[in-house]
């Protein structure tokens, strides 16, 4: 029966999905082993599976029910215990309210001056609170394949967002001693004692290892371990919990105690360490099973399976937390070290790079489906990395971080001196990794797997390990490695066998951004980057991870549909709301030119601009009246500016494109009397697609242009509730009356218009249901 849990683990996860999700196809893999295991005649893993499908479609179920709000949103002040932060980033300071129903409530605090930092980090947690200020919903994904931060939050049971003006309104008159808050104070006070005394260079690493704590960590050097396959090095798992209790059990033994009581030790401190750590599945998975283990030696039987153990670990998790089955970090952990155990014949080895080479080979090529699904990229690079920097991390910089935040609370000067030699170390490594991301070579982005595509490429792994467990030359691993090269292929040439193209408005907020694809992968233009304007702030107030529209939403958009050149980037005009995420987009995508409007003076933030491009060695195109170029069946022309206009809005390169057999116009921010200009130099101009210029501001698309273009869909790309009003409703009327079809970023996120060569074929929405308009909250 043992062998069978597998089995269990899987019917019990696809009933969960079922359930939340409703997809038939997760009933249908739920029942499979059931089939299975008949075939097979064995009768008490069909009743236990039978069992065990109820019992999680149950829980599921009853999870998803219970998962509601019990608030209405009109309350003004929330009372509860601060369960998580404060969390600071410049002006923003965020916080995890528990309320007294123990539904959790995001708080967002913005500070007015400088010296109400110091009163914000006093709201620790632990801290009885009343808080007022305005509920609203999370952001869901407004744009296409975006992680959805709303969904996210609702499987923490969190609903809700309060928006704070003023350290005023946050009251706290006491402390919860409850045993997971006074932890959870520890933990934040471990925290804020690495923030003050540690190095730059090391804090965010020390916070990560030592705490499960990423918000110290710099931004880049996040991106680099995530995008090389490393970022599990900085997540607490098996490996930190291993490591940390074979320290603390040789130093207990060391002192005098016996093996019974070390072990009695360790059994009461692995919960304790799982909560200071930040209680992620895979702390909580490792810490069960060392626990288990212990246990289970105790009682003096025969030595226990692991994988059995890992198995049963996994239903407990799921039945406990069903919403476990969508953490990255829960498929990560148990995938992988399921891969291990499974592969434990193999990787015991008396060559010991050997074993590496194998360790290495094997947990990548397991998280390999996961990792593409979610990120859409792989870089190969970590298959070698891994084998530098996992013993790099578990031997000197994990044993030296606990060695020097343990020296800090006893002797200063030494740990001043300590620290030097690790920060060095760590620093030079970090030098090499961002070396190292910079190597898109060796980066395979085959943007967003299907659920089928993902099954068969865990199939062709799993296929993968079989052989590798067989005797034998590698000649016994050609075919499986070419099963996975194959799929990797084909989900890479897709693009180029469909006869479809698109054109993507992305919800960028107060910007614009276009996303051209032709037919067959011929070419793809990005017309615009979004961009948020850079208001003068004390050096208090500005954020370490500021919105970038081009890399927060652009550059994953690009990814996730498996494009990492752009055959034209063009940026209509000067403002920062349409060029301000190219810089972000040029880091991560490879753009062959810039097509940028002509003129005779430009901007000081414009030249910045253009020679910052021309730095990185891409070729400026001066673009102008009269500019052509045609694509496959399309032909894109250039109807403005003529160069004579002032730097500014009238100076927007008005691009026409025939796509699909539809006239396409993409007019960037031209106010009413570029449009009468353009109106009297192309007198025959028809759109029966039109980009509404200037954000759908007032100051464009009168009447009569409306009227002579013919318009049948309008896109307006603008931000939610923006300050400017956009877009008017002047202009709605107006396009109304004209019986044009209107499509909001505002209203309902990201607008993909999908056509063939002679026709339009559909046209879907990122947010259809999610309510943007401001009077949602």
């Amino acid at each position: 029966m043992k062998k069978d849990t597998v089995w269990f683990v899987w019917s019990g996860a696809a009933a969960v999905h079922f359930v939340v999700s409703g997809e038939i196809w997760a009933a249908g893999a739920a029942v499979c082993p059931f089939f299975l295991l008949l075939l097979r005649k064995n009768t008490a893993s069909i009743v236990i599976l039978v069992l065990l499908l109820m019992l999680f479609s149950l829980r599921a179920v009853w999870v998803e029910n219970a998962h509601v709000s019990s608030l209405s949103g009109k309350e003004t002040v929330i009372q509860g215990t601060i369960e998580d932060g404060p969390h600071r980033d410049g002006s923003l300071v965020r916080y995890t309210l528990q309320e007294q129903d123990r539904e959790r409530i995001q708080i967002r605090l913005m500070l007015q001056e400088k010296t109400e930092i110091p009163i914000s980090a006093s709201y620790a947690p632990g801290s009885l609170c009343s808080i007022r200020g305005s509920l609203q919903y999370p952001s869901a994904a407004t744009n296409f394949h975006a992680f959805d931060y709303r969904q996210y939050l609702k499987q923490q049971h969190s609903y809700w967002e309060m928006e704070v003006t003023s350290v005023e309104d946050i009251q706290c008159t006491g402390t919860s001693y409850h045993l997971s808050n006074i932890l959870k104070a520890w933990r934040y006070d471990g925290i804020q004692r690495i923030d003050t005394l540690f190095p730059e260079q090391l804090k965010g690493v020390a916070a990560a290892l030592l705490f499960g704590e990423r918000h110290l960590l710099d931004a880049d050097t996040e991106t680099d371990y995530q995008s090389l396959g490393l970022i599990h090095l900085l997540a607490v798992s098996g490996l930190h919990v291993g490591l940390l209790s074979a320290m603390l059990y040789f130093l207990l033994l060391r002192i005098g105690l016996t093996i019974e009581k070390a072990e009695w030790i360790l059994l009461m401190l692995l919960p304790i360490y799982a909560i200071l750590a930040g209680a992620a599945p895979s702390v909580l998975r490792a810490a069960g099973m060392v626990s288990a283990f212990i246990i289970w030696n105790k009682t003096g039987r025969k030595s226990m399976d692991p994988f059995f153990v890992l198995c049963l670990a996994a239903l407990l998790f799921l039945f406990i937390h069903p919403y476990y089955l969508y953490h990255i970090g829960f498929q990560l952990s148990f995938l992988i070290s399921a891969s291990l155990l499974l592969s434990r014949n193999i990787l015991y080895q008396k060559n010991k790079w050997k074993m590496a080479v194998y360790v290495s080979v094997i947990a990548q090529f397991a998280g390999l489906p996961v990792i593409l699904f979610h990120f859409h990229e792989f870089s190969f690079l970590s298959i070698v990395l891994n084998l530098v920097f996992v013993p790099f991390i578990s031997v000197i910089v994990l044993p030296g971080l606990i060695v020097l935040f343990t020296v800090s609370f006893l002797n200063m000067p030494l740990f001043s001196v300590a620290v030097v030699p690790l920060q060095e170390i760590v620093s030079f490594a970090h030098v090499m990794l961002s070396a190292a991301g910079s190597w898109s070579v060796f980066t395979y982005t085959g943007g967003a797997l299907s659920f089928l595509l993902t099954g068969l490429l865990g199939t062709a792994v799993y296929f993968f390990f079989i052989r590798l467990e067989q005797r034998g030359g590698y000649r016994r691993l050609l075919l499986p490695a070419l099963l996975v090269a194959g799929i990797l292929t084909l989900q890479k040439s897709f693009p180029y066998m469909d006869n479809r193209g698109s054109v993507t408005m992305l919800d960028v907020g107060q910007g614009d951004s276009f996303v051209v694809e032709l037919p067959h992968r011929r070419a793809v233009y990005l017309i615009d980057t979004g961009g948020v304007p850079d208001f003068p702030k004390e050096e208090w107030e500005r954020r370490e991870e500021p919105y970038d529209p081009g890399a927060d939403v652009v550059v994953p958009f690009l990814k996730a549909r498996g494009i990492t050149t752009l055959d034209k980037l063009i940026l209509t005009h000067g403002d920062v709301d349409h060029y301000g995420g190219a810089p972000a987009v040029m880091k991560d995508i490879r753009v062959k030119e810039v097509v940028y409007g002509k003129g005779r003076d430009f901007k000081e933030a414009e030249a910045a601009l253009l020679n910052a491009v021309s730095n990185k060695g891409i070729p400026v195109v001066s673009a102008g009246q009269g500019t052509s170029w045609r694509a496959g069946e399309s032909l894109f022309q250039v109807l403005a500016p003529d160069g004579d206009e002032p730097a500014g809005n009238e100076r927007s390169i008005v691009l026409r494109a025939d796509l699909g057999n539809t006239d396409w116009l993409f007019t960037g921010d031209i106010g009413r009397a570029g449009e009468e200009e353009l109106l009297s130099e192309f007198r025959e101009v028809k759109a029966d697609i039109l980009k509404v210029g200037h954000h759908g501001s007032r100051t464009s698309s009168s009447p009569a242009f409306i009227e002579k273009l013919g318009v049948k869909a309008a896109l307006i790309s603008t931000g939610r509730c923006n300050r400017f009003g956009h877009p008017h409703e002047e202009t709605l009327e107006t396009l109304e009356k004209a019986e044009a079809q209107i499509y909001r970023t505002d209203a309902a996120g990201a607008v993909q218009i999908t056509f063939t060569e002679d026709r339009i074929r559909g046209v879907r929405q990122a947010a259809p249901k999610n309510g943007r308009n401001c009077e949602e909250g």
